[in-house]
């Protein structure tokens, strides 16, 4: 992805005390709230301390030279500051408090997958340095429009994808693969993340940046490249990676502005350019088509026995 959003200091807020959740604000300052458990554990694994952060957990608080500010504008901050978390523009893990909610099990452990699951979030946080706030249920379903969030929900910074104007051919550049997704007009958010999920299964979009925590989460060098185009694709968002089951935390997704002279260049290149539809188009002589059937990947094969380098549209 590209430059991580950063969050803007809301010194000009006029109404600091009224505590509530302004989440037009807050996606303002850069902020949006991943929910469910896959996600929000992919975006804490993504994070290390070796490699630039894919989502912002910079709390404000820790950046802002209080001695710097003005009187008035430090009366705003610590206002701020005394918000409830949900309020605050910092990032937070929100999680249900089972206790309020009169749940708890009797006190009884719950050794389910969405157990373990919770546990790594909440140590990822914590190791993270990101504050953990207790909430009840009406919270969450505010912060993730009432989304399944299954009581949990990470404030944090944005995504934004990786410009690319020109794919590298694998002759020239190694490390870019032979087999490149390229979308086209995918603006529905659940179908953009289904195509990541499925991608991310085959190997797609793994950039090397995964956590020491889980190795298996991404690959250093990914067999399938991913690119959207930059004017009609659906936005990296919180509900996309909710319906890539976290996928779009570890997939390195690049994008291109100009999307036919992205694949005429890669055509000139050597690429291999196909068009995947729901059925053939009527045969007027111009266009070569295949049934899927019919493409022996294991014959079509370079000099070096390497797959020949494709783009699928």
């Amino acid at each position: 992805y590209g430059e991580k959003k950063s969050f803007k200091n809301k010194y000009t807020e006029k109404t600091p005390a009224d505590r509530k959740i302004n989440l037009r604000a807050l996606e303002g300052a850069g902020f949006e709230h991943l929910y469910g458990l896959s996600p929000i554990l992919n975006a804490l694994s993504s994070i290390t301390t070796t490699t630039t952060p894919r989502r912002d957990l910079t709390s404000p608080d820790s950046i802002i030279d209080l001695d710097a500010l003005s009187e008035g504008e430090y009366e705003l901050e610590m206002k701020q500051r005394e918000r409830k978390p949900e309020a605050q523009f910092a990032p937070y893990l929100f999680v249900l408090d089972r206790q309020q909610q009169g749940g708890g099990g009797g006190g009884r452990k719950q050794f389910s997958d969405k157990a373990v699951m919770a546990e790594e979030v909440e140590r990822l946080a914590n190791e993270r340095n990101v504050p953990i706030a207790k909430v009840d249920r009406g919270v969450l379903n505010t912060l993730c429009d009432n989304r399944p969030h299954q009581g949990y929900v990470l404030r944090c910074g944005g995504l934004t994808f990786e410009p690319m104007a020109r794919i590298p051919h694998p002759s020239t550049d190694a490390s870019s693969p032979r087999l490149w997704l390229v979308l086209d007009e995918v603006v529905d958010p659940q179908n953009f993340g289904a195509l990541l999920r499925s991608a991310y299964f085959l190997g797609g979009g793994g950039s090397g940046g995964g956590s020491n925590d889980n190795e298996s989460v991404t690959s250093a060098s990914p067999s399938i490249g991913i690119m959207v185009c930059a004017k009609n694709s659906a936005p990296p968002s919180p509900v996309v990676s909710a319906a890539s089951a976290g996928a779009l935390e570890l997939c390195q997704v690049y994008s291109t502005s100009n999307l036919p002279r992205t694949l005429n260049a890669a055509k000139a290149d050597g690429f291999r350019i196909l068009g995947a539809a729901a059925s053939a188009p009527t045969d007027d002589g111009t266009q070569q088509t295949w049934e899927l059937s019919d493409l022996n990947w294991e014959q079509d094969k370079t000099d070096d026995g390497k797959m020949r380098p494709t783009i699928l549209v």
